[in-house]
């Protein structure tokens, strides 16, 4: 979209746009920016707030319920007819006020076998291959549509470097119909005196023949560990070109700490 077409639309279409378009980290920054360009009011009306709860859940960002020990990770996935929000490995659900705090939390809670088995097999997973400083998942169980699924939310916000980035790998294995369909979405943005990003964007899917449920926990698991291993090597042959040969140089060697960069991949990898 060009800045002359955003110049003549409605302010709010502006502000959806500008929030809509902001890397992971910035959101603060991007509506201090468009409280310069748009009245408060917009800012604050019904369309705004219904696009920020979007970012949030686009973006699968966890939030802090109180008295749970993990946070919950907020999607349109785990979000009811009911608009609310539940986690079943913490056997809770809640609503998000206009602050997007937790309220109205409830128990909920669904015990098949099938999500336990995925559950478990998932938290051994994180465990072996994700920065647990950096990550959160969560697996649900769709009852009614006889789905499993799963999400993993990688993100690190480093704005004293200015750069940030998230790793966003959503899965689902349909029991009834035997297919397992997945995305991998990465973005990472480099911002200090300028914008240079690197967005990743695949969707994967198998039809699976097998019919017993530990053999499609297996399966399912098999095929998110391949693909994931994939995606991180592939990035990893990238970087070993892109640091020093295209972004470095595009850098202050000192950062505004007045330290100078790390770019090992061990400071920035989620996997």
């Amino acid at each position: 979209m060009s800045n002359e077409k955003i110049l003549h639309q409605d302010p709010k279409e502006i502000a959806k746009y500008v929030i809509s378009h902001t890397p992971i980290g910035l959101l603060n920054k991007s509506l201090e920016s468009l409280k310069i360009l748009v009245k408060d009011e917009v800012l604050k009306s019904p369309e705004i707030l219904k696009e920020l709860q979007i970012y949030k859940e686009n973006h699968l960002i966890p939030i802090s319920v109180p008295n749970i020990k993990t946070k919950v990770l907020i999607s349109p996935y785990n979000k009811d007819s009911d608009d609310f929000y539940y986690d079943q490995i913490q056997k809770i659900r809640f609503k998000l006020n206009d602050k997007y705090e937790p309220e109205n939390i409830e128990e909920y809670s669904i015990n098949t076998e099938i999500f336990r088995k995925i559950w478990r097999r998932m938290d051994e997973y994180i465990k072996k291959y994700y920065n647990k400083d950096a990550v959160y998942y969560n697996v649900y169980n769709n009852a009614i549509l006889n789905r499993v699924q799963i999400l993993i939310s990688g993100k690190i916000i480093n704005t004293k470097n200015s750069w940030t980035g998230e790793w966003l790998s959503l899965w689902c294995l349909d029991i009834e119909q035997k297919i397992i369909d997945g995305e991998i979405k990465i973005n990472t943005i480099y911002y200090e005196e300028g914008n240079v990003q690197f967005n990743f964007n695949k969707k994967y899917e198998k039809t699976i023949k097998v019919t017993d449920e530990s053999a499609m926990c297996d399966e399912f698991l098999e095929f998110i560990e391949k693909n994931e291993n994939d995606v991180q090597n592939k990035i990893e042959e990238l970087n070993k070109n892109l640091s020093e040969v295209y972004v470095k140089p595009l850098r202050k060697r000192i950062s505004i700490i007045e330290k100078e960069m790390n770019w090992s991949l061990d400071q920035i990898q989620f996997k």
